[in-house]
């Protein structure tokens, strides 16, 4: 029966000579131009096909049967005629009563006969059918190399009756046959047949609990935080008033000596500090763990406080706070914001030109000097893993030397010590990152299952498979041991491998503690091993990097953690130094300047260096092998020369305070500038045509919409969990940054 409907379905739309079926064909793709500079894309129009199938006639059509010698029939229009032969219907009237003039008259259109009955429609009125958009994925090829020289996918937009199935219209398009070239179809999709939707998912069933639930208790948080602001400045009003009226021998108190929150008891204490706290008169809530006067207190429990970690208004100050703690390094900051801005330029870049109509464009772009900085945004990733093992190290160590560590460690054979020491640095590292990260595996598998079954365009990756079967890989940061078709949320390899170094760097640091100079060894061997391993595998597999393909053997050089070690342990031997020179180190100018000099070089080599150069294989294993941990090395000497009073106007430039507030959200930026990316190009339905100031355009637009999520999603997750462990940590106020 669905195969009659359609064929029935088809014969009309292929018969009817009508003006809506005209403009029903013309919202189905087809060659048009620009095949040869790259367009893939014959995408139709999916909004005029949708806008045909809401003006689609779906009144009931009755037969005309040939048997009966008189009869009265109707046609879809609502005009009827009586005797032998088709209807006749109203041209221009369906509901009119009035008598219709005879030149108004017109045959109905045989539109589908089957069984000895006969469907009549008038012209000019809506299709018989209702119409659905199909995204046929098809792979052409020729042996008339000359006209393609490569296997193309092309992606053919049609709008065909609704009652067409996904393999029908699969079966008719192979049916087709050209002179010169074969095609094959890979897939069909159409949004109308058997969509996807989000209230039927028990993954967005969960995401929903959660974001209602995390929006209470933000609600309730900040309300609670006001309240309590309220109380502790009433407080302190009374606390001035008395000071005033008080003899000096009956009541002495010092106003400024009060903090945001303070400890007497076994209870904390909050309280307000304009100074201390932030440093700013708009400022007055601040949790802290300071002592303070025990005057014009209110206790508070530990729940409270916990509670008080999801006060929104406490977590916007707390990102932009524009200090920092006293044993930072401030050019931290400046680099980390710069670095992932020069992520989201590449990323921003890979994905819009795989959605062009002009991809060609690309091969052209990158035989241009400027490209090389889109190229060479990969090692943006190599400052965050020097910036990463350089906190580590630096923290550790100071840490260590003010015998905060004791608290764990104290009274415990070395051995356990070490074992406690390690748990505790993972499980801090595992709580701190995962409430976000979880968060935003589930985004992804929803919005890409909805992408899958809706969006135009094919989804640029198959996390609708992927996420529901491996999520787990990422949960325990071990995705990146496994192969890239296989990995969810393809951006995670990052953290993926930052967390397995940051796990290797806890057990070098802890072995520092006692045998220094055999955690000094293992460095070395394993940073040789992973510059020999890499080299090796680049070499193996003939891998030549290049100016025009930097993500080649992904799977097998870029995202294995062997491969990427180097600059997360040249970043541990940084913070290393600035811990022993306690971020004082005497050069004499002209070295600065010969180190400046350097730095400089090398970073603009590994930046320009492959433009219009081809490696053979040894130059380019040794290339594959150096390159990254060679920028690490001038990250770290940037952080060192900026950190010990030899870096000039780079200094400031880098430590700026307006830096701070970007920085700190720069986990959930990375974590979520992928999604807004997928997002703004899975909702397109024409290809883009690609030109460098559309290019710049869109980055911006995406830097300001990321970065606007990323604040949300620091404010309910991020800084919450942070603020807890803070709460929670035997230290009871470790380092802030």
């Amino acid at each position: 029966m669905i195969i009659k409907k359609c064929r029935g379905d088809l014969s009309i739309y292929a018969k009817a000579e009508h003006r809506d079926f005209i403009i029903l064909e013309d919202a189905s793709g087809r060659y048009t131009s620009m095949f040869y500079w790259g367009n893939n894309y014959w995408t139709g129009s999916a909004e005029l096909c949708q806008v045909l199938n809401d003006q689609h006639d779906a009144s009931p059509v009755k037969q005309y049967n040939s048997k009966y010698s008189t009869a009265t029939r109707r046609c879809s229009t609502g005009a009827t005629t009586t005797g032998r032969g088709p209807p006749s219907c109203a041209r221009c009237s369906t509901t009119s009563t009035t008598p219709v003039p005879s030149n108004s008259i017109t045959k109905a259109t045989v539109l589908f006969s089957a069984n000895g009955g006969t469907t009549f429609r008038c012209p000019g009125q809506g299709r018989p059918f209702a119409t659905a958009f199909y995204n046929v994925r098809m792979v052409i090829t020729t042996d008339q190399h000359e006209l393609i020289k490569t296997r193309r996918t092309l992606h053919l937009g049609l709008c065909f009756p609704r009652s067409c199935s996904r393999e029908q219209v699969g079966t008719l398009i192979d049916a087709v046959h050209s002179p010169v070239l074969r095609h094959t179809v890979v897939a069909v999709r159409s949004p109308q047949h058997g969509g996807y939707t989000y209230i039927e998912d028990p993954t967005f069933q969960v995401l929903l609990g959660v974001c209602i639930a995390l929006a209470v208790l933000l609600v309730i948080a900040t309300v609670y935080d006001m309240r309590l602001g309220r109380a502790v400045r009433r407080s302190r009003r009374r606390a001035a008033n008395m000071a005033a009226d008080a003899t000096a021998t009956d009541l002495k108190l010092d106003i400024s000596t009060l903090d945001a929150i303070t400890h007497a008891s076994g209870k904390s204490m909050y309280n307000v500090n304009n100074n201390i706290a932030i440093n700013s008169n708009t400022s007055e809530e601040r949790l802290t763990a300071e002592t303070a006067s025990n005057d014009g207190e209110i206790k508070l429990s530990v729940w409270s406080e916990l509670l008080l970690s999801f006060s929104m208004k406490a977590n916007v100050l707390q990102i932009f706070d524009q200090s920092v703690g006293a044993d930072t390094v401030p050019v931290v900051h400046g680099l980390r914001s710069l670095s992932m801005i020069w992520v989201i330029f590449g990323h921003t870049c890979i994905v819009v030109f795989k959605y062009a109509d002009n991809t060609a464009l690309r091969a052209i772009l990158e035989k241009s000097f400027w490209f090389q900085l889109i190229i060479s945004a990969v090692y943006s990733v190599d400052t965050f893993f020097c910036l990463g093992g350089m906190l580590v190290s630096f923290l550790y160590f100071r840490t260590n030397a003010n015998g905060k560590l004791d608290l764990l460690t104290k009274g415990r054979r070395t051995i356990t010590s070490g074992v406690l020491q390690f748990l505790g640095l993972i499980g801090y590292r595992f709580a701190r990152l995962t409430a976000p990260y979880l968060f935003m595996l589930g985004v992804v598998e929803v919005t890409m299952k909805w992408f899958a079954h809706n969006a135009v365009f094919e989804p640029p990756a198959p996390d609708h498979v992927t996420c529901p079967q491996y999520w787990w890989r990422n949960l325990l940061y071990i995705n990146t041991l496994f192969p890239v078709e296989q990995m969810c949320m393809l951006w995670s390899w990052y953290l993926s491998d930052d967390t397995q170094f940051y796990a290797v760097s806890a057990i070098l640091l802890i072995l520092a503690t006692s045998h220094f100079k055999v955690s000094v060894i293992l460095t070395g061997v394993f940073f040789l091993s992973s510059l020999v391993t890499t080299g090796y595998v680049s070499w193996s597999s003939e891998h030549v990097p290049s100016g025009e393909d930097p993500f080649t053997q992904f799977d097998k050089i870029y995202d294995k953690p062997w491969t990427r070690l180097g600059p997360y342990l040249v970043g541990m031997a940084t913070g290393w130094i600035l811990f022993k020179t306690n971020l004082k180190i005497k050069m004499n100018r002209i070295w600065a300047y010969v180190g400046w000099a350097v730095c400089t070089g090398t970073l603009l080599f590994l930046i320009f260096g492959l433009y219009s150069t081809q490696l053979n294989v040894a130059a380019a294993a040794v290339y594959s092998a150096l390159s990254h941990s060679l920028w690490a090395a001038c990250i770290g000497w940037i952080i060192i020369a900026c950190s010990t009073g030899h870096g000039g106007w780079v200094h400031p430039l880098l430590s700026a305070p307006i830096m701070y507030p970007f920085s700190r959200v720069t986990y959930c930026a990375y974590l979520v500038h992928p999604v807004v990316l997928r997002y703004v190009a899975m909702h397109l339905t024409h290809p883009i045509h690609l030109g460098e100031l559309l290019v710049f355009v869109l980055f911006l637009g995406l830097t300001v919409m990321s970065y606007f999520f990323a604040f949300l999603i620091s404010i309910a997750f991020e800084a919450p969990i942070v603020t807890m462990l803070k709460i929670l940590s035997p230290q009871k106020k470790p380092h802030r940054v």
